[in-house]
């Protein structure tokens, strides 16, 4: 039986672990919506659940668009039983997004790639809102009245 190092990989506007152990998201996207580019995402978090094996760890976080590194977090892990589950949350403030290729996060396990996932980048197009035609109205109404 293979064990696949991710279980998740989620992105969303908030993450929280409450005290009795529940994982808490909020927000939960799975593309990035924008006017226009450049563009900056205020605050995110990826959030994923992790199977490592026993000993030292280094796993690295990063979020690319095409080539370019736009965000990167790597931390060690000591696991001392045969396997073990771990939740890991990295918060991402102020992340700039400089073309509509999607953005992809890379997450590797001691040098090696054991995870892929991209994120569109998505234009959105603002609707103008319709004219208040309550204040015109009424001038008219008062025209007739006159």
């Amino acid at each position: 039986m293979t064990i696949q190092p991710i279980e998740f990989a989620i992105f969303c506007d908030y993450a929280s672990m409450s005290i009795d152990g529940k994982l808490n998201l909020n927000g939960i996207f799975e593309r990035i919506m924008t006017e226009k580019i450049p563009a900056m995402h205020p605050q995110m978090y990826v959030v994923t659940k992790m199977i490592l094996p026993k000993g030292e760890h280094n796993i690295t976080f990063t979020l690319m668009q095409q080539d370019k590194v736009l965000a990167k977090s790597s931390f060690e892990k000591n696991v001392e039983s045969e396997l073990a589950a771990h939740n890991h949350f990295w918060g991402i403030h102020g992340l700039k997004i400089e073309t509509w290729e999607p953005v992809e996060l890379q997450i590797l396990l001691d040098g090696k790639q054991i995870f892929v996932k991209r994120l569109p980048v998505v234009k959105v197009e603002r609707k103008e809102k319709p004219a208040d035609n309550a204040g015109k109205d009424a001038d008219k109404n008062d025209d007739k009245k006159a």
